[in-house]
């Protein structure tokens, strides 16, 4: 059944990130977030804590589709990039998803990350 709206959560531990063994660890961030999401994680002191956000930011995004009936969106095809005010604002690559619009928020602390995200149709 096709609904006009999804709702998402995930949250992730961040050590999962923070403890990635050197030999999967290039493959595995390249096959989940863009260039710029790892330019911007980076770029933080703490990276695992962003990219653990990121990736809770990605699952509730697929979780809100898949609610709306929509499957097959990979994990790079969805990008989480912060505005100006640094509100993260997620970029959809796929052609099939133009008619969307989406809210998302992230936030982590010491250990965990979490997102919540709304999809609805426009």
């Amino acid at each position: 059944m096709f609904r006009n709206f999804g709702i998402g959560t995930d949250i992730e531990n961040i050590d999962r990130f923070r403890n990635l063994d050197a030999a999967t660890r290039k493959a595995f961030l390249n096959k989940i977030f863009t260039e710029k999401e790892l330019g911007y994680c980076f770029s933080k002191e703490n990276a695992a804590s962003h990219l653990a956000a990121r990736y809770t930011g990605k699952e509730a995004i697929i979780k809100a589709l898949s609610s709306m009936g929509h499957e097959g969106l990979s994990y790079d095809s969805i990008e989480i990039l912060n505005d100006g005010k640094g509100v993260p604002r997620v970029v959809l690559h796929d052609g099939n998803f133009k008619n969307l619009q989406t809210s998302l928020s992230l936030s982590h602390c010491d250990d965990k990350a979490i997102a919540f995200a709304v999809v609805t149709e426009v």
